[in-house]
């Protein structure tokens, strides 16, 4: 007869990732201002965000301000934000004396809005493995995937499929963790993650653009 040894699941050293869908009116509304600037030569020149990001990339266009004009943005930016700190914490304050963290506690968490912004990418860009620095979380959001894309990535006979996805990277590989995690990017999907987590993107072959939005988040 097998004994109740009062196993207790704990992971306070693993990095969690949460996932979450845009809605679709968000997603065309974001679609909707990104294209009236990037048809725009001038306002592309003057919301180039190149210089302070690690890839390469086409078209890496400044969007921190009209992240925080759109309402219906920030509040979902918001949610997944809270959602992800508070669930992280519960995991500990289930076990064991944990102390709650004073930065989370509830008349002191606040997250804010850092930097945004859009990547275009094209056929042959792609984002080198590198983390975000002056936040405390990092996101993305899939926009927009080339009309192509899907059928290349089914056609990909790497051991591991990786055309035009994004990866989390962990030195660590052990029994229950994962050393590298590949997302495929799908339009309305959300990632938020810690912001020391090494990511990167692979480049692809299909026409079109791969456009994605990133937003860097901060406990105010």
């Amino acid at each position: 007869m097998t004994e109740d040894y009062d196993l207790r699941l704990v992971a306070p050293f693993s990095p969690s990732i949460i996932k979450a869908r845009m809605p679709d009116a968000l997603v065309a509304q974001l679609n909707a201002r990104a294209d009236d600037i990037v048809s725009r030569k001038d306002e592309v020149a003057a919301r180039d965000w190149s210089s302070h990001l690690a890839g390469a990339v086409s078209t890496e266009i400044r969007f921190t301000d009209v992240i925080r004009e759109m309402p219906d943005f920030s509040d979902f930016l918001y949610d997944v934000a809270r959602t992800y700190t508070y669930r992280c914490e519960n995991v500990l304050l289930h076990f064991s004396d944990y102390a709650r963290t004073e930065e989370l506690s509830d008349k002191k968490l606040r997250i804010e809005i850092k930097e945004g912004w859009v990547n275009d990418m094209v056929p042959g860009d792609y984002n080198p493995a590198h983390f975000h620095q002056g936040c405390v979380f990092s996101s993305v959001g899939f926009l927009r995937i080339p009309n192509g894309y899907e059928a290349e990535f089914a056609a990909d006979k790497a051991r591991q499929n990786t055309a035009g996805c994004l990866q989390f990277i962990d030195s660590r590989s052990a029994v229950g963790l994962r050393n590298l995690f590949t997302v495929k990017p799908a339009i309305g999907d959300f990632y938020l993650w810690p912001s020391w987590m090494l990511h990167c993107v692979y480049p692809f072959k299909s026409a079109g653009v791969r456009r994605s939005i990133a937003i860097n988040l901060a406990l105010a």
